[in-house]
């Protein structure tokens, strides 16, 4: 993730996300840690005040046992037992019923049961309220009275409408007697044991807090009795804050994406156009002027790049005006240099014609022709220099227009028809049906001077010209067999009147090089001392024409 628009966006959502996202944790947190010690609080609440009924009932009942062991008609029914004892079981069957209890029984003194109701199965187990007192006759205890309430599903349910929570009965050995929560009797099996503090304990798909205490006297045997409390209104309500957080996350998330996108393009729209303004100025297009409005840092960098780009402009100007005096400072002397050639012999022939007539030379008529041949050449030579400094001051503008390559080695094989039938000059088909855009005439004659370099190269040179397209250029080569170019002539090759022929202007190359440039092209020497020398001029195709059939 290297773009600074993609860290924008993705540090967007990031900042919209964290933040929802540990609010979320901590009020889910806080939420349920609420909500247990609440809970914890009411299912204590509700254990002691289970505990409190069943020391109250526990003492109701040994009231009422005791009341039965003082009934004197329970005594006589007791002692005199006819029948056997019918009476006696239907007196205690009615007193249990008035009395409230579950089970109510009297036995006699070796504690054999005589009479009673006590086929209650929880009773008859143990897990019940039961007390006892005895029936004393003339002073002396002849037999008891045990009644109580088994501790049952109904019993149970009765102390939940009073409560409010759910209850388990379980046995000293961790098996459920009974209980309010409606569930299957694996499902209450397999729900854990509470033994201390609350904890959450699933039964069937509910999910309980729950906490127990021991069901009268504590001891490792003792049955257990569970209090639990429904989690379903606060897993809910945590369930609904999640959802609530997920979808206001993904709101969140769509707008700092949208957010970030347009952020990151008020940042990195500038910045790209602040790099492809720093390319233009590598590449010297230091015209156009730099204008932006952006952030405040942004706009100082803009307000650097444009000094720096007037700076530039600035030195560039400075650096032409300093260059056009130094060209035009090095062609003067060019120009006196070559004026001067031709002036010496001109000069030395007139005096040479003046001592022979004065001295009255029977051969002056031979001197006078040698010296009007040599005077007519030099005054030739000067003609053809001040031509070529004409020409060179007088280079227009190009005028571009389709060129194709097949016309300009017609136009060459006209020209240089002897040295083409000679075999010095030879064209490679390959590429002569190529067209690019030019000035035909500034590109023939660049072509022209460098096969004339290359003809007077010396060693009878051939000269041989191709042309090649590559990369949206027209590549024209004229190479020939002559000596080559050392390495110091090679770097002084395109210099103002330097030449490295007896008679050359030095301009030749110049007036090549300035074509080559005008038309945005370039130009490149290949040279090695002894196998010749080739130049590629390369020209745009630009604009784009069609290409012609071979010729």
């Amino acid at each position: 993730m290297r773009s600074l628009r993609s860290r924008i966006i993705v540090g967007s959502a990031l900042v919209a996300l964290i933040p929802l996202a540990l609010a979320t944790l901590v009020l889910s947190g806080k939420l349920e840690s609420m909500v247990r010690a609440q809970s914890e609080e009411r299912l204590s609440a509700s254990l002691d005040a289970l505990q409190g009924r069943l020391r109250a009932d526990g003492d109701r009942i040994a009231r009422q046992v005791r009341i039965l062991g003082n009934d004197p008609t329970l005594k006589r029914l007791y002692l005199v037992r006819q029948g056997g004892g019918r009476d006696l079981a239907e007196h205690a069957a009615e007193r249990r019923v008035l009395l409230g209890l579950d089970f109510l029984a009297v036995h006699g003194p070796d504690g054999v049961q005589v009479a009673g109701d006590f086929s209650t199965d929880v009773g008859s187990r143990g897990i019940s309220i039961s007390r006892g007192a005895p029936i004393v006759y003339e002073g002396r205890p002849v037999g008891s009275v045990v009644g109580g309430l088994a501790v049952d599903s109904t019993l149970l349910a009765a102390w939940k409408r009073a409560g409010g929570v759910d209850l388990t009965l379980r046995d000293g050995d961790g098996a459920v007697l009974a209980s309010t929560v409606e569930a299957a009797a694996e499902s209450m099996a397999d729900s854990a044991l509470v033994t201390s503090g609350v904890a959450r304990v699933r039964v069937g798909r509910s999910s309980f807090l729950a906490k127990s205490a021991p069901l009268g006297a504590e001891g490792p045997r003792a049955a257990r009795i569970t209090a639990m409390v429904s989690t379903s209104a606060m897993d809910g309500a945590i369930a609904a804050l999640r959802v609530t957080a997920v979808v206001t996350g993904a709101a969140g998330l769509v707008l700092a994406v949208l957010l970030g996108t347009l952020g990151s393009s008020q940042i990195s729209g500038p910045v790209e156009r602040l790099s492809a303004f720093s390319r233009r100025m590598a590449q010297g297009e230091w015209d156009e002027p730099l204008r932006m409005e952006s952030v405040r840092e942004l706009e100082s960098l803009v307000d650097a790049l444009e000094r720096m780009r007037q700076d530039l402009t600035t030195y560039r100007e400075r650096l032409v005006t300093s260059e056009r005096q130094a060209a035009w400072s090095q062609m003067a002397r060019a120009v006196a240099h070559e004026v001067k050639n031709p002036l010496t012999p001109i000069a030395v022939s007139v005096a040479d014609l003046k001592r022979s007539y004065d001295a009255k030379r029977e051969d002056f008529p031979e001197i006078l022709d040698q010296s009007v041949r040599t005077i007519s050449e030099e005054i030739h030579a000067l003609e053809r220099l001040l031509r070529e400094f004409s020409d060179f001051a007088r280079l227009p503008e190009p005028r571009l227009a389709p060129v194709k390559v097949a016309d300009l080695w017609g136009d060459l094989r006209t020209l240089y028809g002897r040295e083409t039938e000679a075999g010095r000059l030879r064209f490679d088909p390959a590429g002569s049906d190529l067209v690019f855009s030019a000035d035909p005439d500034q590109v023939r004659q660049a072509l022209v001077n460098l096969l004339r370099n290359g003809f007077e190269a010396g060693g009878g040179a051939t000269v041989s010209v191709s042309a090649a397209r590559a990369n949206g250029l027209v590549t024209l080569s004229v190479s020939d067999t002559g000596p080559g170019l050392a390495a110091e002539q090679r770097a002084r090759l395109f210099t103002p009147g330097f030449t490295t022929k007896p008679a050359g202007s030095g301009l030749g190359l110049t007036v090549v090089q300035r074509i080559v440039h005008d038309h945005r092209g370039t130009i490149d020497v290949e040279s090695v001392p002894g196998l010749g020398t080739t130049f590629h001029l390369s020209f745009p195709t630009e604009p784009e024409a069609p290409p012609c059939p071979p010729s």
